[in-house]
């Protein structure tokens, strides 16, 4: 039996062989993890109140998906390549019957999606949060080119040439309007899209243009925005037309954002009249985070494509989803996008199973009403220490606590996480809380206990 690593050995290893990405060196190695609970190579507990950047929002382990995934990977059909092949299985949650199949998943989809969406859709699936956003992007562009009437033939000299540039062409010249801090990926035109922090800039490459407008912050003039945005949308639609407009209702990476909700509006309004299509991307709000089933719902927005990620399979990668317009995006042809991995067997399981938890368990509900508990603890905390504490906001489960400099911030984050309670950080000077929506009052209570002692902590309070 090999003998098991120490966290010390375990990052050790981990900085020598494996390319850096967002892993925290000084965190715990987590191990297993039951509700909102996850546990360390010592057996140390850890209150997860970053839900995993809200991949757990049914928590870790959920029973239900767990039965879920075990079943569809003992029907042998654990991969099923979504190029070709469909599949198809019935599994058995709490003793009813359930379909597994991108079929039914789509089924659901559409359904949860009725009231934020409330037309035909249809459902294009991929595999990660990024690639969804590009998809989503993908899908205006071929609209466009086909709005235009661009036949075959004009694009078959494209084909045939032996050198491609393809801002060189006026048919592959697009642009997109996005806010400022805003976060979808780190790839294709996701990583265009986004601009929370410079170093997400490094080697992005597009041929489209991405206009960057001022996010709708309460108490923003709202005659300047306006005026702000006219100006925005007549310079870039010089450079090259603007597709659409793709935004995170709710800002997560950039800093647990709200908007202003009038505003918000108001723009999506003034952009579809100039025929500009509307996407959101509910990867980290969706499903449930803010208190509604989609952050939309909160403005009164019902957006022509909406993209959900993260916890939509509980955390499970391997599936994503774009929900679009079916009467304003046609149908795409055979061979237009695929992937060996979109929608595989095992995930897809997943997701069917944690979206009838999340609506049996009233995990929606549930989120809005933990959520502002929580919120007022937390404004409540800000009050007695405003010298640590500038700003608390959010909405549902999704909440931004905004510290006085990035110095506090982050040395509140290690207090804690030392206590037992992970946070994670994002914006400029902001820790987020964002547990899984199972979360309960006495868990929320406890976590802030720990919150609370290392504040006073700072503050050289017993």
């Amino acid at each position: 039996m090999s003998k098991k690593r120490t966290k010390e050995e375990y990052f050790a290893k981990e900085k020598e062989l494996i390319g850096t990405s967002t892993v925290d060196f000084d965190g715990p190695v987590i191990i297993g993890g039951k509700g909102i609970v996850g546990y360390d190579l010592n057996g140390k507990e850890f209150l997860d109140f970053t839900g995993q950047i809200s991949l757990l929002n049914t928590g870790y382990g959920p029973k239900e998906v767990v039965s879920a995934i075990c079943q569809q990977a003992k029907s042998g059909v654990h991969s099923c390549i979504s190029a070709d092949y469909p599949f198809l299985n019935e599994i058995t949650i709490n003793r009813r019957k359930l379909e597994v199949s991108r079929v039914a998943l789509a089924e659901k989809l559409i359904e949860i999606t009725d009231k934020v969406m409330p037309f035909k859709k249809r459902v294009y699936f991929e595999d990660s949060g990024a690639t969804a956003v590009d998809l989503a992007g993908k899908i205006a562009e071929i609209t466009h080119i086909r709005n235009r009437g661009i036949g075959t033939e004009s694009l078959q000299r494209h084909f045939e040439s032996d050198i491609f540039i393809p801002s060189e062409f006026e048919l592959f010249k697009f642009s997109f309007l996005v806010f400022r801090n805003a976060f979808h990926g780190r790839h294709g035109l996701a990583q265009l899209f986004t601009n929370s922090k410079p170093k997400q800039m490094w080697a992005v490459s597009s041929s489209c243009v991405v206009g960057r407008l001022p996010f709708p912050t309460p108490g923003i003039n709202g005659w300047k925005f306006s005026r702000t945005v006219k100006s925005a949308e007549e310079h870039i639609s010089k450079f090259a037309p603007i597709l659409a407009f793709i935004f995170e209702p709710v800002q997560g990476e950039g800093g647990i954002n709200v908007p202003d909700g009038a505003l918000l509006k108001e723009l999506a309004g003034y952009l579809r009249e100039k025929g500009i299509y509307i996407i959101a991307d509910e990867i980290q709000a969706g499903l449930g985070r803010t208190g509604k089933m989609w952050a939309c719902e909160h403005f009164g927005i019902e957006p022509d494509m909406l993209i959900t990620s993260k916890s939509f399979s509980a955390g499970i990668g391997g599936v994503s989803a774009v929900i679009v317009n079916d009467d304003k995006f046609k149908d795409l042809e055979p061979g237009m996008h695929s992937g060996s991995h979109h929608a595989s067997p095992i995930p897809v399981a997943a997701a069917i199973a944690n979206i009838d938890l999340i609506l049996r368990k009233n995990l929606v509900e549930q989120s809005a009403n933990h959520g502002a508990y929580l919120l007022r603890r937390l404004e409540a905390i800000k009050e007695k220490r405003p010298s640590l504490i500038s700003d608390v906001r959010g909405l549902g489960l999704m909440i931004g606590i905004e510290f006085q400099t990035a110095e506090i911030r982050d040395a509140v984050a290690k207090e804690c996480k030392m206590n037992g309670l992970l946070l994670a950080p994002c914006g400029q000077k902001v820790i987020r809380m964002t547990p899984p929506l199972i979360v309960t009052i006495e868990e929320i209570d406890k976590a802030l206990d720990i919150f609370e002692n290392v504040l006073n902590y700072f503050l050289g309070k017993p």
